[in-house]
């Protein structure tokens, strides 16, 4: 989760990856890492997982690497483990947990270095814009939720507990928020 609110605050932010000209560029690359699941090549995907990790250096987000690595280092690991004692550890399963790294790092980039406002006046409003808003906004919730714990003196921690107990008070909060949407309609007639 913290590295999901760390893309949303450097969405705040202006580098040379913000601009609208990086929007094209940015795009680019996304497909680019849908279509090298095509080629199965590893080098096409450290290829990318370094590219991606460079900018991520380069406008000096290395807390971003950091937790991207925290959050995909182990369970690699432990898939590579199993397989490898199991004797089923083929090239092909080396390839996937590779892929499966770039693309989180691309659609991390991306979103981290995208203001929705961008992809509105580029797309229009259609049903992957109000996707991404949908998620901006859901971030945004999390990221005032725990903002407004910590202030209070409460960490998150490695305690999974307390990734739960986040989760559930973000999913409480987004259910009031429908609940008044809901009326506000329905008090103007609308069912």
């Amino acid at each position: 989760m913290a590295v999901i609110l760390e893309a949303y605050k450097l969405q705040h932010r202006k580098t040379i990856l913000h601009s609208k000209k990086a929007l094209i560029f940015k795009l680019v690359l996304l497909i680019v890492t849908a279509l090298s699941f095509v080629f199965m090549n590893n080098l096409i995907y450290i290829t990318i997982i370094v590219f991606s990790i460079s900018v991520f250096t380069l406008i000096k987000e290395f807390k971003i690497i950091g937790e991207s690595l925290l959050i995909y280092l182990p369970p690699t690991t432990l898939i590579i483990l199993i397989d490898y004692l199991a004797g089923t550890l083929t090239p092909k399963i080396i390839s996937l947990l590779l892929f499966g790294y770039s693309s989180f790092l691309v659609i991390l980039l991306f979103y981290a270095t995208t203001p929705i406002q961008q992809i509105y006046d580029v797309f229009g409003r259609n049903i992957i814009t109000l996707a991404l808003l949908m998620l901006h906004n859901i971030v945004a919730e999390l990221n005032e939720i725990i903002e407004s714990k910590r202030i209070r003196g409460w960490e998150l921690g490695w305690n999974i507990l307390n990734h739960f107990l986040i989760v559930f008070e973000g999913i409480r909060l987004m259910v009031l928020r429908i609940n008044t949407i809901v009326d506000a309609l329905r008090a103007r007639g609308i069912d």
